[in-house]
């Protein structure tokens, strides 16, 4: 499909170890694959390039994912792509707050690698 070339995804995550757990679950999808170490590098990202979707930690310094995803979802240009939130925590306030901010979906690590693909695949927005 087209569309799968051209698509992109934006990690962000200050981990470099769970960026490459990520990298390799999703690598074979054929999506472009961009990296920020957080939420600040992120959001200044995003004045660069529109990725298809943001796979994103909440526990980063500088700017927590939750507040990285409320800044993405009150800018204008970029509140349509969906925000797959990434975390250690299986805290019902965490999955609450994350979905009350703009997050299209909440994942808890480790993370599934079916349970990843289904979310990406369901998400992805496909122009």
């Amino acid at each position: 499909m087209d569309d799968q070339l051209t698509s992109s995804i934006l990690i962000v995550d200050d981990s470099s170890t769970n960026i490459r757990v990520i990298c390799n679950q999703i690598k074979d999808l054929g999506h472009k694959i961009h990296i920020a170490k957080d939420g600040i590098q992120a959001l200044e990202l995003l004045t660069e390039i529109k990725p298809s979707m943001i796979l994103m930690d909440i526990s980063m310094p500088n700017m927590d994912g939750f507040e990285c995803c409320k800044r993405i979802k009150q800018s204008e240009s970029r509140r349509d792509i969906p925000v797959l939130i990434i975390s250690g925590s299986n805290d019902e306030k965490d999955m609450r707050r994350a979905l009350n901010v703009g997050a299209s979906a909440y994942m808890t690590k480790p993370i599934d690698p079916k349970q990843l693909r289904t979310n990406i695949d369901y998400h992805m927005p496909w122009h």
